[in-house]
């Protein structure tokens, strides 16, 4: 018989194994729109993502580029992981002039790629859309409201997806 201590052990890891890298996955895909934006990230489309923007550097928030198409009132970005074991898990969502909301680590801002170690590299897409029009959320809005809020007011959309393991 296994001591009852040892049986939690087994249990509480088995969740973290299940879990992965947080619990708040997406439910439904990210908007997608037929106009495409050229997308400029610290990172080269296919590369890597350098240590610095990890869990294993100092998490420094990218610096994002694109050119705004005429009309864009707005812009947002959404960086996600649709590796993760629970399913497509969101790193940073941003908008407006420096409005941040949470990620699915429960935290608002940016949480850089930290993938279980020993995973095959997850892929990590940073998507920004020009929007027309604000989105009109409190900063630290959850992942799914920002997401629901991009979804009617899509002008074009463009990624970068970069590569990270441990």
């Amino acid at each position: 018989m296994i001591p009852t201590y040892q049986r939690g052990v087994a249990l509480a890891t088995g969740v973290v194994f299940l879990c992965g890298c947080g619990h708040k996955a997406l439910d439904k895909p990210l908007p997608q729109s037929q106009a495409r934006l050229h997308v400029q990230a610290p990172w080269r489309d296919g590369g890597r993502v350098p240590k610095q923007y990890t869990c294993d550097g100092v998490q420094a928030t990218p610096k994002i580029a694109f050119a705004r198409p005429p009309g864009t009132r707005d812009a947002a970005i959404v960086m996600t992981d649709p590796d993760a074991p629970g399913g497509t898990f969101v790193h940073w969502t941003h908008w407006g002039t420096g409005s941040d909301g949470r990620n699915s680590f429960g935290k608002t801002g940016y949480s850089g790629p930290c993938p279980p170690k020993g995973d095959k590299p997850h892929r990590y897409v940073v998507t920004v859309y020009a929007l027309r029009g604000p989105l009109g959320l409190a900063p630290g809005s959850a992942p799914d409201k920002v997401v629901a809020a991009i979804r009617g007011k899509t002008l074009a959309s463009g990624s970068v997806t970069a590569l990270y393991s441990r």
